[in-house]
């Protein structure tokens, strides 16, 4: 952060600076800048349209000045313009009396965290915002703050200008260190920070370890007998009138510590540091001792499991189309999902044999579960929903098929019973169809987005050609599958041949 201070230090700055923060999250991006500047921050996930991001920077802006910040809508770049003017300029009274210290010497600085998003958020007029102090002739800097190298963030087009790079460089294991120390003072809680920081230390940022350290630190601590810095972990002695000695610290205690500690640390790296499970209830569950200090058999220690998704029955058919069209291929589509006709008129989805063992794979290549899901457009989606759907969804009352077929029937009646299953059949089909191209249907993908279950890999103003990605796993889509009453591995291509 000194680079970025040391740029914006004096008069006549930089226009446009990347800072490329890699090894930090945005939330830790709080540089302290020279006195001079006035710095307006804003952060493209929360500002996810022009016109926030326009009427956010102008309104902060105007609240840094101690000006009214009701600036109203801003849906232009030239009203955005127009209003950063006004917001920049001194008072009436003082216009006419201005010295080189009031605004002539200030610098406006708009600090944009999560950069990348700013291409779909502005659209064409991103470009217009990387010359902002040339198209507004404000002595301001843009500052793009992300984790992406100016190379993938650049404009297609190339008609931006070229920023001055600070890279900010990743924290020193001393950085770290002092950051989390003060968590507690407990004798044991350097050595506890080092056990966590050479396991967990180049997975996480330090508010997400310091997150993880608030709750291995009780399962740590919870089988040491009693001692004269208990109090520090919020315990009290057992005799208050004969404190107990210290805490003897030695290689024989640290490696029980430690051999105490080593489920809990992987099912943090696994549930507690995605936030799949709630800190305390992590703790309670992994506790090695119970509330009377009674020590748990180990077939206790286990996370309770995930609960159940609450999603509708046609968004859980969708979700499960979603994860095979991440995890098969474009081409194995017709066979595990075409629906052709039989030889007795009916629709049936095509047969297949299956492939002995869940993940088995031609020798070389690697498997797609190992690679992670790819994205898949969004009529993709919507036919293998059509065809999970129209063979396993129960039908309504007046399209099932309820009538079977007697021996001693004549072939006339069969021919008009096989001729009622067909166009049951078929209305079934049609049903299915209309179903997929609804807007109820299509309401589902940006909620099943928000929960984290969708991504949408294309742009967010692309209404054509729309990419998406599954972000289930496997156990997850086949407790889906199992709860619908199929089998997912039927549908997974690396189950078939």
């Amino acid at each position: 952060m000194d680079d970025l201070a040391a740029l914006l230090e004096f008069p006549g700055a930089p226009s446009l600076i990347h800072l490329h923060h890699p090894h930090h999250a945005s939330s830790a991006i709080d540089p302290v800048l020279p006195a001079r500047c006035r710095v307006v921050r804003l952060d493209a996930v929360e500002h996810h349209t022009s016109r926030l991001l326009y009427a956010g920077a102008i309104s902060r802006l105007a609240r840094a000045l101690g000006k009214d910040a009701d600036v109203g809508e801003v849906p232009s770049w030239d009203l955005f313009a127009r209003g950063l003017r006004a917001a920049w300029a001194p008072p009436e009274k003082k216009r006419k009396r201005k010295t080189d210290g009031e605004q002539g010497d200030a610098q406006l600085v708009i600090l944009v965290t999560k950069a990348e998003r700013l291409q779909a958020v502005l659209g064409a007029e991103w470009t217009a915002m990387t010359r902002l102090a040339e198209l507004t002739g404000l002595p301001a800097t843009l500052v793009l703050c992300s984790q992406m190298p100016w190379e993938d963030l650049r404009p297609a087009r190339c008609d931006a200008p070229e920023p001055v790079h600070v890279y900010l460089e990743p924290l020193r294991r001393q950085e770290v260190l002092a950051l989390l120390l003060p968590g507690s003072a407990h004798p044991l809680y350097p050595r506890f920070l080092d056990l966590l920081l050479a396991t967990m230390g180049s997975l996480a940022s330090p508010p997400d370890l310091e997150y993880v350290a608030g709750a291995l630190w009780p399962l740590y601590t919870a089988t040491l007998p009693p001692h004269a810095e208990m109090t520090l972990l919020g315990k009290a002695y057992p005799d208050p009138e004969n404190p107990p000695p210290p805490l003897v610290i030695d290689i024989q205690r640290l490696t029980s510590l430690k051999a105490q500690l080593v489920f809990a640390l992987a099912a943090a790296g696994e549930s507690l540091l995605p936030r799949h499970v709630g800190r305390a209830e992590f703790a309670g569950a992994l506790a090695p001792v119970d509330a009377h200090g009674d020590l748990r058999p180990v077939a206790q220690r286990v996370l309770p499991p995930p609960q159940p998704l609450d999603l509708p029955l046609a968004a859980k058919y969708l979700l499960v189309a979603a994860f095979c069209a991440s995890y098969n291929p474009a081409t194995s589509d017709i066979r595990l999902f075409g629906r052709g006709t039989g030889p007795d008129g009916r629709r049936r989805r095509g047969g297949r044999t299956r492939r002995a063992g869940y993940g088995r794979t031609r020798v070389g290549k690697v498997p797609q579960r190992l690679l992670g899901p790819k994205p898949f457009p969004l009529d993709r989606l919507l036919a293998m929903f059509s065809s999970l759907y129209a063979e396993h969804a129960p039908r309504p009352a007046e399209l099932e098929i309820s009538f079977g077929y007697d021996a001693y029937q004549t072939v006339a009646e069969t021919e008009r019973r096989r001729d009622e299953e067909i166009e049951l059949d078929e209305r079934w089909e049609d049903e299915v169809d209309h179903l997929a191209h609804s807007t109820r249907l299509w309401s589902l993908i940006p909620e099943l987005e928000g929960q984290g279950l969708l991504r949408r890999t294309s742009p967010a103003d692309r209404l054509d050609n729309v990419t998406l990605r599954c972000e289930l796993d496997y156990d997850g889509a086949r407790d889906i599958a199992r709860e619908l009453r199929f089998t997912l591995d039927d549908y997974l291509y690396e189950l078939t041949t």
